[in-house]
């Protein structure tokens, strides 16, 4: 089975026509027809966009044919960005108790609390302590939707929240 054909396998068991399908992976209609004619293979920019779009679908099986067409739990995604690191910790057990007490040291007390609550334990580096009053705040219920990474060496990288 080639490429091709996975694709056309994908399509099937989602039950999309080309038309939606391109629409959903974010390709020109006329892309998705030359590749199921056989005019022109997938590009990776195609592969990837479908992956991007069927999380639960295996890129060795996409893209080498190799192995079941849907992940097991080992070959899951690595959480991305966007992904929460530990579903108990939460905007309101981080930020209550500070917003709680007038006199905090913002850095180090968030550092602590962030550290106590999740998995991830970064070592936690001396800083001087700064009293501030911090006045009542509303908290309004957003999320992340777009990171840029600038690299030293003029590229970039984004990572968008879908």
């Amino acid at each position: 089975m080639d490429e091709k054909e996975r694709i056309e396998k994908i399509m099937l068991l989602e039950e999309m026509n080309s038309a939606v399908f391109a629409a959903e992976i974010g390709i020109q209609g006329s892309t998705l027809s030359h590749i199921l004619n056989g005019r022109n293979n997938p590009s990776l920019d195609v592969l990837k966009k479908i992956l991007n779009r069927f999380r639960t679908v295996s890129s060795d099986w996409l893209i080498l044919g190799v192995g079941s067409m849907y992940r097991t739990e080992k070959q899951s995604q690595a959480p991305t960005l966007f992904d929460s690191i530990d579903e108990n910790v939460s905007k309101s057990n981080i930020l209550s108790p500070i917003l709680e007490d007038k006199n905090v040291s913002t850095s180090s007390s968030i550092q602590q609390k962030v550290a106590s609550n999740s998995e991830i334990h970064p070592p936690i580096v001396s800083e001087p302590v700064i009293s501030a009053s911090i006045p009542h705040i509303e908290i309004t219920q957003r999320s992340v939707r777009k990171i840029i990474v600038y690299y030293t060496d003029n590229t970039f990288q984004e990572f968008e929240s879908h």
